[in-house]
């Protein structure tokens, strides 16, 4: 299993939000591109970058930023955030993003979702970000008429094999991630599961590695020293 140290921008800053609401983040560090040299240099093998200013704003806002710290470290980014466009999708890949995340437009737009995958399968993951069920879009404030499995269903069979999903109730309250939703979405045929949102000790990336996810994001956590990098390096190691 792979642990994704998370690094959501933010007005050029390393913040985390609670339940996803703009207005309610701690800053960590003031440089992302410092931040992402740091988790690579502490044993990080993949980095899961967050444009919070593109996913509120429907735009990217900190390209920048993201090419920076592909250029910084020799790990593969994966980047979400604000990612509503084929264009989008190119420049991020162009500035040597490993693989770019689809979120509100894939929910909203079938078509979208069918010429992207259609494009760039191997290089896209999609974001399931839920609350109660309900499939949240323009960075978590609007729901949807999508239901989780359903939507994860639909993704998979457009071929996209990479799903997030993310608990919003659950992220950045260091509660536990929701392991009855992620049982459900594991058992789907072909899936590629990355668990967010409520990952607060080793053991709760312990019971996701048993339970056979692919990945699992880590954010407030590791920032704040509840789970360290050399525990999740030794985790990696025992898998």
């Amino acid at each position: 299993m792979i642990v994704f140290p998370a690094i959501d921008i933010q007005k050029g800053l390393v913040v985390r939000l609670r339940q996803g609401v703009e207005n309610d983040s701690v800053t960590y560090f003031e440089d992302p591109v410092k931040t992402a040299v740091k988790w690579y240099e502490e044993g990080a093998a993949y980095l899961h970058v967050v444009d919070l200013d593109g996913a509120f704003a429907g735009t990217p806002q900190n390209g920048v930023i993201i090419r920076q710290i592909c250029e910084a470290v020799p790990i593969p980014v994966e980047v979400g955030g604000g990612i509503r466009s084929a264009e989008t999708i190119e420049d991020y890949l162009e500035k040597g993003v490993a693989r770019v995340i689809i979120g509100s437009l894939a929910v909203e737009d079938e078509g979208f979702l069918q010429e992207t995958a259609r494009q760039y399968a191997k290089h896209l993951a999609v974001s399931i970000d839920a609350k109660n069920d309900v499939v949240a879009t323009h960075g978590w404030v609007d729901g949807s008429d999508k239901t989780v499995l359903p939507f994860a269903e639909r993704v998979l069979e457009a071929r996209i094999s990479t799903i997030i999903y993310t608990d919003i109730g659950r992220d950045g309250m260091l509660s536990g991630p929701n392991l009855p939703m992620l049982q459900k979405l594991q058992r789907l045929p072909g899936i590629q599961l990355i668990a967010s949102g409520g990952i607060g000790t080793v053991d709760d990336l312990r019971n996701l590695r048993t339970l056979g996810v692919y990945g699992a994001i880590t954010g407030k956590a590791l920032y704040e020293g509840r789970i360290t990098m050399a525990e999740i390096c030794e985790l990696a190691g025992g898998a």
